[in-house]
């Protein structure tokens, strides 16, 4: 299903989840924030939330400085 990721298009399999997606796109969830149709979904739910077709996900880092 296709699915964009911090305006970028992605196919990902069907029925994937937040832990699913941050995997196939090798990214380290230590740090980040992810809204899904810009709704911010709690790392807690992030393994119980399906994607579904068109899906706009944010992906954000939080990084340090001053």
């Amino acid at each position: 299903m296709n699915i964009t990721v911090n305006n970028n298009n992605h196919l990902i399999d069907e029925s994937s989840t937040i832990d699913q997606l941050i995997e196939q796109l090798n990214i380290d969830s230590k740090g980040i924030a992810i809204a899904v149709n810009l709704t911010v979904v709690s790392k807690e739910n992030w393994n119980k939330t399906a994607l579904k077709e068109n899906d706009n996900i944010t992906i954000i880092k939080a990084t340090q400085g001053g």
